[in-house]
């Protein structure tokens, strides 16, 4: 079974911290959440003992991803009393998960609770089994990069409830004497005016985190959607392309039989001229032979018999000349052999391939069929 969306957080440390101790060293310690108005949701850090302004922790913390669009840190100083605020910032979850392997290693900005900027805090953050993230290997890298962290209104809100709070208990710790009544007095008004605050503070996160999960879904959508489609286009892309060549391959096919039935009815052809110009020859070799013999014998026998042969001669010529016209082609019911000679609105044409004639084989259209002359 597939884990869920998590982010790993491992806290390096920080460096030039605003001094918030006024004796002695400040102990820091980092604890951050994915939802500041959950008290319990908070995790932190060990507290570095006399650190200062310069904190180390090393510590590796895993926490869920639900759609929650900000990790929410805070600085803070020990105390016996209330511990105080050093620094908090705000920093997007998207630009880990659009790193190369959602991984990042980063320097963030953080900010004073009157809102300027004072002082880093060195993170590395990853992030696991998140849609759409970045699958690219992680850059293997010692130097941490440049990361972005902001100020969120209603985090600052809480901010400066945890500082009103530390100002009322220190507040209450130095009037502790004979102004004890006074002072508790005060502290619980201040501590109601400050519980009203955090509760409208706690509805205006709620509306603004769903607003940014919101915010969050539908990009998602949107990138998923530009996806989609991209690859539809490359798909039809690639169809067209290969029905493309298909039909390229197809019309070369159809050249090639071209070029080979025609290659085939050019041999049949001047096989056939060849055949008749042979027996043309054969046929005036005869006749020569026969004339001459008729000759002899019309001096032989008299004149009736050279009458006969000249009729007879003539009847042959004439048969001869009509087949060298050729007759009409017959649309149906006569099979042609290669080599005939027919006659077709007005022109000549001989034979290629022997054939039973039909109406639509004319020889004017049936180019491999017939030859014109």
């Amino acid at each position: 079974m597939s884990q869920g969306p998590t982010l790993v957080i491992v806290a390096h440390g920080a460096q030039n911290l605003k001094d918030v101790e006024t004796f002695g060293k400040q102990d820091p310690y980092l604890q951050f959440s994915l939802d500041f108005n959950n008290p319990k949701s908070f995790q932190k850090t060990f507290v570095h003992k006399d650190a200062g302004k310069t904190a180390t922790w090393n510590q590796t913390f895993t926490v869920s991803l639900a759609g929650e669009p900000e990790l929410f840190i805070e600085l803070m100083d020990e105390e016996t009393t209330a511990d105080a605020v050093i620094a908090f910032a705000a920093i997007p979850v998207n630009q880990i998960v659009h790193a190369p392997g959602a991984t990042m290693h980063g320097v963030f900005d953080l900010f004073t609770p009157d809102g300027k900027q004072q002082g880093e805090v060195n993170l590395t953050l990853t992030a696991h089994n998140v849609p759409g993230q970045n699958t690219q290997p992680a850059i293997q890298t010692s130097t941490p990069v440049k990361g972005t962290s902001h100020i969120s209104e209603l985090h600052h809100k809480r901010i400066k409830s945890l500082k009103n709070r530390e100002t009322a208990a220190d507040a209450g710790g130095a009037a502790f004497g004979g102004l004890l009544a006074v002072g508790a007095g005060l502290l619980a008004n201040k501590l109601m005016d400050d519980k009203k605050k955090e509760e409208e503070a706690r509805k205006e996160a709620e509306r603004q985190a769903q607003l940014e999960h919101s915010k969050f879904e539908n990009e998602k959508k949107r990138l998923e959607e530009e996806r989609a489609a991209f690859q539809r286009t490359q798909l039809e892309q690639q169809a067209r392309l290969e029905q493309q060549q298909q039909q390229i391959h197809q019309q070369q096919q159809q050249q090639q039989q071209q070029q080979q039935q025609h290659s085939q009815h050019q041999s049949e052809y001047q096989r056939h001229e060849q055949h008749q110009q042979h027996q043309q020859h054969q046929s005036s070799h005869q006749s020569s032979s026969g004339h001459h013999g008729d000759y002899k014998k019309k001096k032989h026998h008299g004149g009736d018999s050279s009458s006969s042969s000249d009729s007879d001669s003539d009847s042959s010529h004439k048969k001869d000349k009509k087949d060298k016209k050729g007759k009409h082609w017959q649309a149906s019911g006569h099979y042609y052999s290669p080599g005939d000679k027919v006659k077709y609105d007005g022109r000549k044409y001989i034979c290629l391939q022997g054939h039973n004639s039909q109406p639509d084989w004319t020889p004017s259209a049936a180019h491999s069929l017939w030859h014109s002359k």
